[in-house]
């Protein structure tokens, strides 16, 4: 199956130099595409960003479906 665009958002903690503190729910990371891709190289991607990042909690996903138009 192939997946027409995807975006993949991270959302974690950033630390703030001005005010020395860190904010919580920030997104630090987002990666986006309109080329297609195939579902098992996607889930290869997400599982290397979710390493890469240390974001293994909480995973939210939201797939779209749309069906053919026949004319």
């Amino acid at each position: 199956m192939l997946i027409d665009k995807h975006t993949i958002k991270i959302i974690g903690t950033r630390y703030d130099h001005k005010k020395d503190k860190r904010i919580k729910d920030q997104v630090i990371a987002n990666y986006d595409s309109i080329e297609n891709m195939d579902i098992k190289k996607l889930s290869y991607l997400i599982e290397e960003l979710a390493d890469s990042h240390d974001a293994h909690q909480e995973t939210e996903v939201s797939i779209t479906l749309k069906q053919h138009q026949y004319d």
